[in-house]
């Protein structure tokens, strides 16, 4: 009895693979910020309650106004977010697209263009963006996750 008992304690404690896999994160992290420009503060508020589509509007506004470069990156990497939690990864991937366009170290534009490629199945192009936004920001809370959950798979 007292055996039984010791090995049946012994495998609860052991690690095994099934519970290492389970520890992974099963979704990608998005990134995104707000800049004093209030429209982008009314989007990154949008995102925090999950209102996708008033986050796409103000993205939107932004993107199309004479709006600060700076304001610019920032609201097309939340519309880039908006986008690819609404369930539109390639509209997602258009903005991050732009975002990166106008500045080539917005890691989190390349965090979320990762995000939405890895929920739209593609594994390799998450991956390399997620490299991608390591180089530039790999302290960032987002980018260490998902750089995690690219090696999980």
């Amino acid at each position: 009895m007292f055996r039984t008992i010791l090995i049946a304690a012994a495998l609860v404690a052991a690690p095994t693979t099934a519970a290492t896999a389970q520890s992974c994160e099963a979704e990608p992290q998005f990134a995104f910020n707000r800049t004093s420009n209030a429209l982008v503060r009314a989007q990154f508020n949008s995102l925090r309650r999950a209102q996708w589509e008033r986050a796409i509007h103000f993205g939107t506004e932004v993107s199309e106004s004479g709006a600060s470069p700076r304001d610019k990156v920032v609201a097309l990497s939340n519309l880039c977010y908006a986008y690819a939690a609404s369930g539109d990864a390639a509209e997602a991937i258009v903005a991050c697209d732009a975002a990166i366009e106008q500045s080539s170290d917005a890691w989190r534009a390349l965090n979320n263009r990762g995000a939405a490629n890895w929920l739209a199945g593609n594994r390799s192009a998450a991956a390399a963006d997620f490299q991608a936004a390591a180089a530039v920001a790999g302290g960032e809370d987002e980018v260490q996750a998902n750089m995690a959950l690219a090696q999980c798979s």
